[in-house]
């Protein structure tokens, strides 16, 4: 490609992707530089050409209707040759994944800043009617400056727009996406909440969290029954993470209060400390204690709100730049006994009784009668041997214990060993994720 438009003349190329080729160009009316996405349709049908044409003109009016700083804007459209091509923002920066594949995986700091701005993008694109629908570490653009910018909309949906996607053409990249759309659910702003929380899960992770496998039907398989690896790097991410990633659309956050969770997260004061932010907990459990932030956080940073932050407060401001500092003094460890004896207590009604047990899930996290008759109901008997090993991250509690189970008939009890992450939430301990360790 020299020149399209009898305006825009190319200068280098800088990557492709399943339709297209994007260049570097200059715009010689306005001198400055652009980025142009050339349609590629080799071995097309005349039908199948007329469709990308009008998937790239629906991804310009698509794009167009969303004007936001962490969101990469399309300037024109020009048709070359029949084949649209979309002149867009030109911004200097690496992908995501380049990022990652380069330092691996990044602080959960990090992690909630990059989220954050995405959150935003995602935020407005949603009040726009506009589902991207295709939210993963490629399609996130890190500026030289730090800038953070979402990308592609070529596959994305306008609500209320005619569907151009072929029949039978699943769209999303595999490894983010959304358990419903595995199971055939049209996309919504939630699928892309859920992508949000997959991509920042690999970038505190390393990895995907349904794991990567070249076998797509495998991979739908287990992504349908939304079994994510648990994370084990996340920190104080685990909790926001573990909204963002939930099973059921309905309870998780929208975009715009996933980014207030994030830029929360984000801030100096909480990056600071290696524990969330105190709150009361409930009888009988001993509060936990944070060191004390060594940077106080700026007055124009966002604030989390009870209503949006599940289980803590973060300080404002004022509290950080008004109140003395705590007398420096090395952190105790809570009690795990209160802690340990709810995971026995668990367990004690199952298989029993698992509507009980099934009540100390959190709801966004609770697995289906379904799930809890067809797994516990196979087994007489599950008695956790030995004491639960408990550890306190601020108001998250990680708990290893050793399962033996009695199956049903006459095959052999075995023992295994678990992995239970407990949050405190409205004065209540809540179990967020149960896995095998």
């Amino acid at each position: 490609m020299d020149k399209v438009g009898d305006r825009y003349t190319s200068l280098e190329r800088l990557g492709s992707g399943a339709m297209g080729v994007v260049w570097r160009a200059h715009d010689e009316l306005l001198h400055r530089d652009v980025a142009i996405k050339q349609l590629l349709l080799p071995g097309l049908a005349a039908d199948e050409v007329d469709e990308a044409c009008r998937r790239a003109m629906r991804e310009a009016r698509i794009a167009a209707r969303l004007q936001h700083p962490n969101a990469v804007g399309v300037f024109d459209v020009v048709v070359e040759d029949g084949k649209p091509c979309l002149v867009m923002e030109f911004v200097p920066s690496r992908s995501l994944s380049a990022v990652l594949a380069e330092r691996g995986a990044l602080p959960p700091a990090e992690a909630a800043r990059i989220g954050g701005h995405v959150a935003a993008a995602l935020a407005a694109a949603h009040r726009a009617g506009v589902v991207h629908r295709d939210i993963k570490p490629g399609n996130v653009l890190i500026g030289v400056d730090g800038t953070v910018k979402i990308t592609d909309f070529g596959i994305s949906r306008a609500v209320g727009d005619v569907a151009v996607t072929r029949t039978g053409m699943l769209a999303g990249t595999l490894a983010y996406l959304a358990p419903e759309l595995a199971c055939g659910a049209d996309p919504t702003p939630a699928a892309d909440v859920f992508s949000l929380g997959a991509t920042l899960y690999a970038v505190v992770e390393g990895g995907p969290p349904f794991g990567s496998s070249d076998n797509d039907l495998g991979m739908l398989h287990r992504i349908a029954g939304g079994r994510i690896v648990p994370p084990t790097r996340s920190g104080p991410l685990t909790v926001v993470l573990t909204r963002l990633l939930a099973n059921d659309p309905a309870t998780r956050p929208t975009a715009e209060q996933a980014s207030r969770e994030l830029a929360a997260l984000a801030t100096p004061t909480f990056a600071a400390s290696t524990t969330a932010p105190p709150i009361t907990p409930p009888p009988g459990v001993p509060r936990p204690t944070a060191l004390p932030p060594t940077t106080a956080a700026p007055t124009t940073a966002p604030t989390a709100t009870t209503d949006d932050y599940p289980t803590a407060e973060a300080p404002t401001s004022d509290e950080t730049t008004t109140e003395a500092p705590p007398e420096t003094t090395a952190p105790t460890t809570p009690d795990a006994a209160p802690i340990a004896d709810y995971v026995r207590d668990h367990f004690a009604n199952l298989p029993h009784d698992p509507a009980t047990a099934r009540e100390n899930w959190a709801p966004e996290n609770r697995p289906s009668e379904w799930e809890d008759d067809q797994f516990w109901g196979s087994y007489s008997d599950v008695t956790p041997s030995g004491e639960p090993e408990v550890s306190a991250n601020g108001a998250t509690y990680t708990a290893h214990v050793t399962l033996e189970f009695t199956p049903q008939g006459d095959d052999e009890p075995f023992t295994e060993d678990y992995r239970l992450i407990i949050v405190l939430r409205d004065d209540r301990l809540l179990i967020v994720d149960l896995a095998q360790a």
